[in-house]
């Protein structure tokens, strides 16, 4: 499974331990929308992706 997080606001230590858990069985990809504003990237991200997560 290919898990995407969306990121747009400061990690914290649970963002860590779930992706931490996540990265054990899946694919993960992290984007900082603080800081990535490619949005057609972002947007293929989202649909390729099989769950998205927003943090």
């Amino acid at each position: 499974m290919n898990v995407l997080y969306l990121i747009t606001q400061e990690p914290d230590e649970t963002l860590a331990t779930i992706v931490g858990e996540h990265k054990k069985e899946h694919d993960v990809t992290i984007v900082d929308m603080r800081k990535n504003k490619n949005y057609g990237e972002i947007i293929d991200l989202i649909a390729s992706a099989d769950k998205v997560i927003s943090w």
